[in-house]
């Protein structure tokens, strides 16, 4: 093994006439702008639908867990005085994904770069690690890459499938037929949602019921309540065969105990969008 004096740097960054910024995704649901960085992998831009901007650095090379890495900015070479600035402390994963910069980090970097600053990755020389490495990204052809970016995250949809994906409809007291202000507005949002993703593939509407009523009642009540549903659904032009049905009677409660409160949130149908 080296010695730390006789280590060697390993720099990586893509040369400024092969440096480029470029659109990857583009759809109302994801945007990505990804920077190509030879012989170590690149560094991608992300935002999601209903979500803040994030980057990653990806590899082709391996690199244990836990190896520690600043995340700096360099002033660019034309000013006077070269300095660097701090943005972030980060530790390495051992996947194809090697570090995640969140949201705050994310920003300052993607700000850095447009000022001509070169943000870079600075892994120190340890145990797993045995020369130093350093991995740039490059503000060559940077702003030419941004309005195309900053276009697609203006459009992104306002919500995001993890925020939408399950809803409730609740009913009252022996009653097949859902609250009608639920049933009117539980599911728009599901609705609206699915013309923008295509992706979706099944939607699992499961009926349940409360405790106060004999199990085998509560059974084919909640049948009925996920029956209704269904139907709701196939009239909103949902097909068929995209829906799975399901009913648990009274077997799983959202809010345990025979309270006015848990009573009432446990009479409803749950309805899952799923990819």
């Amino acid at each position: 093994m080296l010695s730390n004096a006789h280590a060697i740097e390993r720099k990586y960054l893509a040369p400024m006439e092969d440096s480029r910024w470029q659109m990857t995704v583009d759809t109302r649901l994801n945007c990505e702008m990804e920077h190509e960085i030879p012989r170590f992998g690149k560094a991608v831009f992300s935002q999601s639908a209903g979500r803040d901007l994030q980057l990653k650095l990806i590899t082709h090379q391996r690199f244990n867990s836990g190896i520690a890495v600043d995340f700096l900015s360099e002033s660019p070479h034309w000013k006077s005085k070269e300095t660097q600035l701090k943005l972030a402390s980060l530790a390495t994963r051992e996947s194809a994904v090697l570090l995640n910069v969140g949201t705050r980090t994310a920003k300052h970097a993607y700000l850095e770069l447009h000022d001509g600053f070169r943000p870079g990755f600075y892994f120190a020389s340890n145990k797993d690690l045995i020369d130093p490495t350093t991995v740039m990204m490059s503000t060559v052809r940077f702003r030419s890459a941004e309005p195309d970016f900053e276009q697609c995250i203006s459009n992104l949809y306002p919500e995001n499938f993890d925020d939408i994906n399950i809803a409730s409809i609740h009913f009252e007291h022996d009653d097949e037929f859902p609250i009608l202000e639920e049933e009117e507005t539980a599911l728009q949002q599901m609705f609206d949602y699915m013309k923008i993703d295509k992706s979706i593939n099944e939607i699992v509407v499961s009926g349940h019921a409360d405790k106060s009523g004999a199990i085998c009642y509560n059974d084919t009540l909640s049948e009925r309540r996920a029956l209704y549903v269904y139907d709701m659904l196939v009239a909103n032009g949902i097909d068929p065969r995209m829906i799975t049905l399901d009913y648990f009677g009274e077997l799983r409660p959202l809010v345990k105990g025979e309270s006015t409160i848990a009573l009432a949130a446990n009479r409803r149908v749950t309805v899952e969008l799923r990819h």
